[in-house]
């Protein structure tokens, strides 16, 4: 996936209880309205953290991400092409080519 202003998203869905409510419920069909094209193949899956729950992502392949924030984790496979979204090994983490 191209690299998003994930910010922006979280934002949204905290203003915009209906935004929030698709991307809770259709995270792929959420994210299309907001011009992020989720690649086949990669299912989205999106929760919300509670004041006593909090989820941490586990990257499927450590080696080769990094992560920029609590929400979002970049591919840096170095035998990755450049842009190619479909070489990253976790673009459901956030993946940002």
């Amino acid at each position: 996936m191209k690299t998003v202003n994930w910010e922006a998203i979280i934002d949204k869905a905290g203003a915009d209880a209906a935004f929030k409510q698709r991307l809770l419920a259709e995270p792929a069909k959420a994210l299309g309205e907001e011009g992020i094209a989720v690649p086949d193949g990669v299912t989205v899956k999106v929760v919300e953290s509670t004041d006593k729950e909090v989820w941490l992502v586990l990257p499927h392949k450590h080696s080769s991400i990094k992560f920029l924030s609590p929400y979002v984790a970049v591919c840096e496979d170095p035998e990755a092409p450049a842009g190619d979204s479909k070489s990253c090994q976790n673009p459901a983490a956030g993946c940002a080519i």
